[in-house]
């Protein structure tokens, strides 16, 4: 029985399965859960511990499950000790994947996201968005972040008021967009389980909320965890555009506004990661992330205050051998 559960934990699981099981930690991911696989002689479950049961995930598994959308079950819940049990869906996700599996893939995953803005939110999502207030959250959050990590390794890059302010001008923007459809808000490739009927099970989406049509879009094209190269990501763009609800509503524009600030806040994760949980397995994807922002600025043509700021951070952490940077795949 691994150390990592707690004595009264161990003693419920003792008791649930009343024979020998193995329980092994599942890979970490940028969050406060742990997931563990249960094995039994016949079966094999997952089990989420979190710091509450987490209601979202269950209502939201039930809805996506009721349009066709493959989850993992819940099997079980123990409110007391914030227990959930879920389905093994397999072991292995997108980011696994070699080069030509992957970009074969990529279609059935923009499929998905077409599929989740096709559906009428449930009320849990349908009455939270990504609005002014959840936008600047997040923003402020990664500025605080980068504060922390400047502190950690002496860094001399500072982020102005100008480049703030453009900041805020993005969140504004994307705030009024006419436009907002059931959004998973974490859609990269981590999240998107390889079954083992070859099929995609969707996870982590219990803080899905309404966003513009891009969000995710951009979520899976700007993932740190498996880079693309610009001219894949165009294609990717082109069959999402020609598919998805409100294409003429200033697409590109809109697109690369999304990026920014879902790529802003990414970053703020992963310095979070770094600097408070001390886990230095996500400095990888810092310069990652930080590579493809600089990408965003340049293609969206942005304000030249926010491409000193991210290009002199990156040159700035490149010096640091632990921050090495992921290199492109495609």
């Amino acid at each position: 029985m691994t150390n990592i559960l707690s004595n009264e934990i161990s003693d419920y699981l003792d008791s649930l399965y009343h024979e020998k099981y193995k329980i092994l930690p599942l890979q970490e991911e940028a969050s406060t859960r742990k997931y563990f696989l249960i094995e039994t002689r016949d079966a094999k479950e997952v089990l989420c511990v979190d710091q509450k049961l987490n209601r979202d995930f269950i209502e939201i598994t039930k809805f996506l499950r009721a349009n066709q959308v493959r989850t993992p079950e819940v099997i079980r819940t123990n409110e007391e000790l914030n227990l959930t049990f879920i389905s093994w869906e397999g072991k292995n996700d997108l980011s696994n994947l070699s080069l030509d599996q992957y970009k074969k893939r990529l279609p059935e995953a923009l499929n998905l996201i077409l599929k989740l803005q096709t559906l009428e939110p449930p009320q849990i999502v349908a009455e939270r968005r990504f609005d002014l207030e959840k936008l600047m959250f997040e923003i402020n959050l990664t500025v605080e972040k980068f504060h922390a990590i400047k502190t950690i390794y002496g860094l001399e890059t500072e982020i102005t008021d100008e480049a703030k302010y453009f900041l805020e001008e993005t969140a504004g923007y994307l705030d009024k967009h006419p436009v907002n459809v059931f959004t998973h808000r974490d859609f990269h490739c981590r999240n998107i389980l390889l079954n083992e009927e070859n099929g995609l099970t969707l996870i982590d989406f219990q803080d899905a909320r309404m966003g513009i049509p891009q969000y995710d879009l951009v979520s899976l094209i700007y993932d740190a965890y498996y880079p693309l190269t610009k001219e894949y990501r165009s294609e990717l763009i082109d069959y999402f555009r020609k598919r998805t609800i409100g294409s003429d509503k200033k697409f590109r524009e809109s697109l690369y506004l999304q990026a920014l600030q879902r790529s802003f806040k990414a970053l703020g994760t992963y310095f979070r990661m770094v600097a408070d949980e001390k886990k230095m397995k996500f400095k990888p994807s810092v310069l990652s992330c930080l590579q493809q922002l600089e990408e965003i600025v340049q293609i969206g043509m942005f304000a030249d205050s926010i491409y000193v700021f991210i290009r002199s951070l990156r040159n700035e952490l490149a010096k640091h051998p632990e921050f090495r940077s992921i290199p492109n795949f495609l």
